[in-house]
């Protein structure tokens, strides 16, 4: 055999070696994409089978699954981390479902009490299933957000920071939950 055949059928095999110890790191540093599909609806409290998950990508850079999914037909993204499937963020809101939409259209036409910030905070805890004395409240104010009053409320505890819109009537506008990057 000559030479330059030995040399090439060496780099093939470096190349091929190279290749398979990527593939075997990456198949036992990560979780699966299926394991991260069922990280996620645990986390969001939800039916694995209620979710249409749309797109599911691995970001090595990051080691993070970006997830991009529909529940009651509202789209919405994830971040799970590849390692140990804790949720890094999302910006699920749980949602209504249309029965109960349709009756609070009637509702609508009524004047409702505003509430004050410290029941909006109340309000944002009991939403989220928090305990204050676990938190650190990091920001409350009242913000115009598109024409309309709300709260924002943000709590802080050692790995998620919680941001919270909720209208001057005590409904959650907007839920965030990210985790805290050390």
């Amino acid at each position: 055999m000559p030479k330059w055949a030995k040399i090439l059928l060496g780099i093939i095999a470096v190349v091929i070696v190279i290749i398979a110890g990527f593939l075997i790191y990456r198949n036992t540093a990560y979780i699966s994409k299926e394991e991260a599909k069922s990280s996620l609806a645990e986390e969001i409290n939800v039916e694995e089978d209620d979710i249409h998950f749309e797109n599911v990508d691995l970001e090595m850079e990051n080691s993070q699954y970006e997830i991009d999914f529909y529940y009651n037909n509202n789209e919405y993204e994830a971040k799970i981390d590849a390692k140990d499937g804790k949720l890094i963020y999302t910006d699920f809101i749980e949602t209504k479902d249309n029965n109960t939409t349709n009756d609070n259209t009637a509702t609508n036409n009524t004047t409702e009490e505003e509430i004050t910030i410290e029941e909006a905070k109340q309000i944002a805890l009991e939403y989220a299933s928090l305990k204050e004395d676990d938190l650190t409240l990091v920001s409350e104010r009242e913000e115009n957000d598109d024409g309309v009053m709300v709260y924002e409320i943000e709590w802080r505890d050692a790995t998620y920071e919680y941001d919270f819109d909720i209208s001057k009537t005590g409904e959650v506008l907007q839920y965030d939950k990210d985790r805290i990057n050390d």
